[in-house]
């Protein structure tokens, strides 16, 4: 830097960073600078990714072979234009992370690093249990282990007590060692992690040991209702300063913290209490932070503003941010791309904010997302001229491990949207995802993406993850006819193929042949639902039993094509959870439970394509249905006779996979075999025209 051969990227911002080629002593070498460490890090990500063709995706990484390492002609340079970008949602606990061991915590944050995030949202953390579990002994309250919720349920604070008990010791302990490893190795990295937010929840042992305790009840769906410490008594300072004490002891602090507001929780009693609680809470949490840590930054979600809108008016929201700091909190406005509280709020008053985008729901994991229209909001946000507080961008997903087109994408506009294009950043995917020879068919394959469920709005997801014909199904077409996607992906298929004699190996490019193929006979299910229904309304016996055929072929075809891959099987996790220390005896009821029944407060929102799941639970119901539309057919009737007995089916088939299981699939996988299956899949099932 000193002879002028390098400028120092901190200049230009303390994550900045560059890759430039240098020759000194006559020597070309390689510098890769960056503004602080872990820009550095992100310069050696840039080199490999940009020079050398890797590519790091949530399923795995890309690493081409060289005979050697490109050192000529290199001028590369980034900067961000969101200074705070952070990853993860509470929701993981649910269905993802509970069952993780290190290895798979290490590869979560080593992907975000390689995605260039700087913050790890450890939103309600299990590591809080054994904190909470000091706070309690040392106000000298005892709480039993039966108390506790159970995992996976009690992660979030309004489920913390009596759900699915008990949390054992041994459990408290291996999460809290664990969180203690996550935390410390992204900060080994440079990343920050927040700490939890102080709810005001407390068990009932406190309630009955403090009956002076000024409280209130809230719930969350229909869950049994939890007592809470009103934020403006003592009780709840001294409560929420001996756990930030207790959780910063065991983990210690990048100054960042979560503050509560309730989220999508009822608070209950008259509209004084209502309006009162809601004004008081994320300033009472504040300043418990204030006191703990003078450093401390505070992270506020706006989610609440959006879930419960006739109590958070823009008065009320007003009167709650200016319990708190300006420049001390960041306002997460977490669903901006489509309802964007910083247009109802003027911009959050001028306060520090962070563009949040909900790209996937709970169950929301097939192929999806309007990637061109997100790319315009991006830009939006960096032309606005009002927008100049916005200084974070959080991807607040509730699943992972999917849709890595549109997600790969997301963080690169994260990052900086003046730095990526969608059209450039394609073939850059295509390239560092399959290597440089099979670059031109994935382009092409992943051209009719973008020409269907990659360009659009619609969030129609495969019908057999729902029960077919109840209340509960969730059956709706946004776009005027979704058959129009079948073609598409169908040429998506027949191009991904032609690249399988140079991607046989790729386990990324098996990885999307499976999902565009289920994505492919998932539309096809769709459409032949309709067609089954119009067939036993018209009585037309012929065509219900061809409709009928191919329902039950599309789902056999589904389960052939997740058979061959262990990526797309729960008995995997299940022995992972069974691994754990502390895991409960009964916790592979736990994990099929959570992904279906979910201690039946919200059945099938965390649906997805699993082998056993698809094969147990779908499946069967499918069946069912098709049985019940042909018991009434056979009797001349266009509806089905008895709704509740259907009902009850299904309640049956359901129980049973929970609480019975499946044995572990045990065999050696072989993801390879998805080609040949996808060849038949293609010559078996009509094209879009004859659909």
């Amino acid at each position: 830097m000193s002879s002028g051969k390098l400028d120092d990227p901190a200049k230009e911002n303390a994550e900045a960073y560059l890759v430039r080629s240098v020759v000194s002593d006559g020597k070309v070498d390689v510098a890769l600078l960056g503004g602080t460490g872990i820009a550095t890090l992100y310069a050696v990500y840039h080199y490999l990714n940009k020079a050398c063709g890797c590519g790091f995706y949530w399923d795995g990484d890309h690493v081409p072979y060289r005979e050697s390492l490109p050192v000529q002609g290199l001028r590369l340079s980034a900067q961000p234009h969101f200074s705070e970008r952070m990853c993860m949602n509470l929701t993981h606990y649910w269905y993802y992370t509970p069952w993780w061991e290190w290895a798979d915590w290490k590869g979560y944050i080593d992907w975000a690093l390689k995605a260039r995030f700087n913050i790890l949202s450890l939103w309600d953390t299990p590591g809080e249990d054994v904190a909470w579990r000091k706070v309690w002994k040392r106000l000298g309250v005892e709480v039993t282990d039966n108390s506790y919720s159970g995992p996976p349920y009690g992660i979030f604070a309004p489920l913390k007590y009596g759900v699915r008990p008990p949390l054992s010791e041994s459990w408290r302990e291996g999460q809290s060692a664990l969180n203690k490893r996550i935390i410390e190795y992204a900060r080994d990295r440079g990343m920050r992690s927040l700490s939890p937010a102080v709810s005001g929840i407390v068990p009932p042992q406190y309630v009955s040991a403090h009956p002076e305790a000024r409280t209130f009840e809230l719930s969350w769906e229909r869950l049994p209702k939890q007592k809470y410490l009103h934020p403006l008594s003592l009780e709840y300072h001294d409560v929420g300063k001996a756990f930030l004490e207790e959780y910063n002891s065991l983990y210690g602090t990048d100054h960042l913290y979560w503050l509560e507001n309730y989220l999508e929780c009822d608070v209950e009693g008259p509209n004084e209490i209502q309006q009162e609680v809601r004004r008081e809470i994320g300033g009472a949490n504040f300043k418990i932070v204030d006191e703990v840590d003078p450093q401390g930054i505070g992270f506020y979600t706006a989610w609440t503003f959006l879930d419960k809108p006739q109590y958070w008016t823009p008065q009320l929201i007003r009167e709650s941010l200016e319990r708190m700091p300006t420049e001390r909190v960041r306002v997460l406005d977490q669903w901006a791309e489509t309802v964007p509280e910083f247009k109802r709020t003027d911009y959050f008053y001028g306060r520090p904010w962070h563009f949040g985008v909900v790209y996937s729901f709970g169950g929301i994991t097939n192929l999806h997302g309007n990637m061109a229209l997100i790319e315009k909001k991006f830009h939006r946000i960096v032309d606005d001229p009002h927008t100049k507080r916005c200084v974070g961008f959080y991807p607040n997903e509730e699943t992972i491990h999917h849709n890595y087109f549109y997600y790969d994408f997301l963080c690169h506009l994260g990052w900086n949207p003046s730095e990526v294009a969608l059209r450039s950043f394609t073939h850059d995917y295509a390239r560092e995802r399959y290597g440089e020879k099979a670059a031109p068919s994935m382009i092409e394959a992943l051209g009719q993406l973008l020409a269907s469920v990659y360009g659009s709005d619609d969030l129609t997801v495969p019908q057999y993850w729902f029960r077919p014909g109840t209340a509960m199904e969730n059956y709706v077409f946004h776009v005027a006819n979704r058959r129009a996607f079948i073609l598409p992906l169908r040429k998506a298929l027949e191009q991904a193929l032609s690249a399988a004699p140079i991607l046989s190996t790729n386990p990324l490019y098996l990885h999307d042949l499976n999902d565009i193929s289920r994505q492919y006979l998932a539309e096809l299910f769709n459409a032949h639902l309709v067609g089954i229904r119009e067939s036993e309304a018209a009585l037309d016996k012929v065509a219900f039993e061809h409709e009928a055929g191919l329902l039950e072929a599309l789902m056999d075809s589904l389960e052939t094509l997740l058979s061959h891959d262990d990526y797309y099987w729960l008995s995997p996790v299940i022995r992972k959870a069974r691994r754990l220390p502390g895991a409960p005896t009964d916790v592979d009821i736990r994990a099929r439970d959570i992904l279906t029944l979910w201690a039946d407060v919200i059945r099938d929102y965390a649906s997805r394509d699993y082998y056993e799941l698809v094969q147990g639970y779908y499946h069967p119901r499918v069946t069912t249905y098709i049985q019940a539309l042909r018991d009434a057919l056979a009797v001349e009737q266009c509806m089905i006779f008895n709704p509740i007995q259907l009902e009850e089916k299904y309640d049956a088939i359901e129980r049973k996979w929970v609480q019975e299981g499946f044995p572990l699939v045990d065999r050696q996988p072989d993801p390879r075999q998805v080609i040949r299956t996808v060849q038949s899949i293609l010559v078996k099932f009509a094209p879009a025209e004859e659909v």
